[in-house]
């Protein structure tokens, strides 16, 4: 665990929310857009709400910014109790998925403007907008209008405009969506940068894996209007809980096992094929030996051997060329599908569709999930 890691696991809790639910309309035609949310996002954490459309993740944004109240539940920022009051009572800031700039406001005046509402001294915002224009970097352009400039230049200038009053907490619903692929990979390094610089507790909602594995500290997996899983972008990848988890972050494979037995956190399970390997236990998971278990295996956790050799016999069906690796889709003993994912370093073959080939495994790469 890094230094920042360390700090923020064993840090003060900035957001706080027990029970919470958010019900639209009322009796049978209601609809529970959020369920029983139980969370604790800390001081200075970038936090990402992840997971589809429809899931609940805007909806406990606009929660947490005031602009929807919560139906049940508490809801507490800074220690102080926030469920019931408005937008313009919280600590809070928030950049909108189409940044809504002012067109006929400069890039100065659009940083400005929120510091103007609140009454602050000319020279103070004049001070402030020069320090957002830098922390940016964006000092050339302060005289132009937001047509004048890009897209990755306006969230800029967004960006620092919900920085500039100095909110404790900054919410970011889904800000690099309107993107190109290559400017919105740069305004993740940009945002993670920002985040780092100014020490703000950053709420971020995305339903792309990338951004949050990239950027969070920590991911809040959403479903349903629940949260199925928290924990780090590592936790979330490598030892998912449930299916779900599994299958929304990231490639993976699905395997039907059985378990051939149990030993502390782990399990021994009988593969497609008849080998036994061991496969990790999410907490508080127990098989009983016998029962038929899901295990995921990533594509990168695999590897093609000789044929009669590693933990899996298939056979291969294509290979799929992405620039920077391969996938091989592959079919398993009992016609399960495999992908297995490698680098393209120019000193592999591709193998022959309809050969037959051995899948090694790395260790640890067996992880139960519940269904």
């Amino acid at each position: 665990m890094d230094e920042r890691s360390e700090r923020l696991s064993t840090g003060t809790a900035e957001i706080e929310i027990t029970s919470l639910s958010k019900v639209f309309g009322a009796g049978a035609s209601g609809f529970r857009a959020l369920s029983d949310i139980d969370l604790t996002i800390r001081q200075g954490e970038f936090f990402t709400l992840l997971g589809p459309s429809g899931c609940g993740k805007t909806t406990l944004l606009r929660v947490i910014a005031g602009f929807e109240q919560p139906t049940e539940g508490s809801l507490r920022i800074n220690g102080k109790e926030v469920a019931g009051e408005g937008p313009n009572s919280r600590p809070v800031n928030t950049v909108f998925q189409n940044y809504a700039l002012f067109p006929h406001m400069s890039v100065a005046q659009n940083i400005g403007f929120g510091l103007k509402m609140l009454g602050r001294a000319r020279s103070e915002i004049d001070a402030t907008v020069a320090e957002m224009l830098k922390l940016v970097q964006m000092e050339a352009m302060a005289e132009r209008k937001p047509a004048e400039i890009s897209g990755g230049q306006q969230q800029r200038v967004a960006l620092a405009r919900a920085l500039a009053p100095r909110p404790r907490v900054l919410l970011l619903d889904e800000p690099l969506s309107a993107l190109d692929l290559k400017l919105r990979k740069g305004m993740q390094t940009e945002l993670k940068r920002l985040q780092g610089e100014t020490g703000i507790t950053f709420v971020f909602v995305t339903h792309d894996q990338e951004e949050a594995l990239t950027m969070s500290d920590r991911i809040a997996v959403m479903s349903a209007g629940r949260i199925l899983q928290t924990g780090s972008p590592h936790q979330i990848y490598h030892t998912p809980r449930e299916r779900f988890v599994a299958d929304f972050i990231g490639d993976t494979n699905f395997l039907q096992v059985e378990v051939a037995g149990v030993d502390g956190d782990g399990a021994q399970v009988k593969l497609p094929g008849g080998a036994v390997h061991r496969a990790r236990l999410p907490q508080g998971m127990r098989p009983d030996t016998g029962a038929r278990v899901t295990v995921v295996i990533r594509p990168e956790q695999a590897q093609l051997v000789a044929p009669g050799q590693g933990a899996l016999a298939a056979q291969v069906e294509k290979s799929v060329f992405f620039g920077t690796d391969t996938h091989v889709h592959l079919r398993l003993p009992g016609d399960a599908p495999f992908i297995l994912r490698r680098q393209n370093t120019g000193a592999l073959a591709e193998p022959d569709p309809g050969s037959t080939v051995g899948l090694a495994l790395a260790e640890g790469a067996l992880q139960v999930v519940g269904d």
